[in-house]
């Protein structure tokens, strides 16, 4: 049996969390590997925190152990020395989430030299990694898979009675400023722009239209948009690099440019669109969440891990 040792430093729930909660889970799964995770002195374990309910797993502060394997992902290098990250112990699984990593300014772009198998959570996240020459070993793309708290919708979207959602956690101040242009006598917009429970953002989703989602200018993956294909509101998300390969204008969802009139003007295009033409996108989007589940991310990542199997018992 082969340990896999986790770092996270939980401040508060975040999208990259809730992956690498969800890898945590695939590992945990497998017959053959026990996952335990280590967390900072500064973690939070309120109920947000999904290893509040498994302290059994939790490595406390101080204990010395000797994992068979290392699963970093984002700062998680900082958790080692220096000099065992240019050497690690033991082989490191190293989760990529964000095409941030291959930017000279962005700490995480110096980890890039250290040697580990990288799992990157999009297309465009490997091609991003792999164009700055500094990878230190193998790369796998195991695009992001969604939670099994997201149910795919059975409801008709005319049954919804928030017209347009603005999700904006993180560009409250362009979503409050979107919001009030697509306010309406008669029509329901709904904005948030604040941090909410996962439970209550679902939710949400469930009882929308058309939401309007505002990611950073640049995303790993950003999984919100595939929740709401998922969950039957009609997406209208602008392009975030992360997103392209399963945000395709037209089949699933609208992809307007990343200017406000643009979103404004897609959100219109969406609340107008003929019944047929919205049942299409809707019918376009279950199918792309429906090859994103779970299952399909768990039996990746075990191949990856098999092979690291096979590799130290050379």
């Amino acid at each position: 049996m082969a340990d896999v040792l986790f770092h996270r430093d939980f401040r508060s729930f975040t999208g990259g969390h809730l992956k690498v909660w969800h890898y945590f889970t695939h590992v945990r799964s497998s017959p053959d590997h026990e996952p335990w995770v280590r967390f900072s002195p500064e973690t939070v374990w309120d109920e947000s925190n999904p290893w509040r309910d498994h302290p059994d797993r939790v490595i406390p502060p101080g204990t010395r152990f000797d994992p068979d394997i290392l699963f970093l992902a984002g700062l998680d290098w900082l958790s080692l020395q220096a000099r065992r990250r240019r050497r690690p112990p033991c082989p490191v699984i190293n989760l990529i989430q964000h095409v941030r990593h291959a930017r000279p300014d962005d700490p995480r772009f110096a980890f890039l030299a250290h040697p580990a198998v990288r799992i990157c959570v999009s297309g465009e996240v490997t091609e991003a990694i792999l164009s700055t020459g500094r990878v230190n070993g193998p790369v796998f793309t195991v695009p992001n898979a969604l939670g099994e708290d997201v149910q795919a919708a059975t409801d008709a979207a005319s049954a919804r009675d928030v017209d347009v959602l603005v999700a904006a956690k993180k560009q409250p101040e362009m979503g409050r400023r979107l919001a009030a242009r697509l306010r309406r006598p008669g029509r329901n917009v709904l904005l948030l722009d604040s941090l909410l429970s996962r439970a209550a953002f679902l939710d949400h989703l469930r009882t929308a239209r058309v939401t309007l989602f505002l990611p950073s200018r640049a995303e790993g993956f950003y999984l919100p948009a595939l929740e709401g294909m998922a969950l039957g509101t009609v997406v209208v998300c602008p392009d975030c690099v992360g997103n392209r390969s399963f945000c395709l204008p037209g089949v699933n969802c609208f992809r307007p440019d990343y200017d406000e009139d643009s979103l404004v003007a897609g959100v219109e295009a969406a609340l107008a669109a003929a019944p047929a033409s919205v049942q299409a996108l809707l019918v376009g989007a279950a199918a792309t969440a429906s090859r994103h589940g779970l299952a399909r991310e768990r039996s990746a990542f075990l191949e990856i891990l098999a092979s690291i199997d096979r590799e130290r018992s050379c």
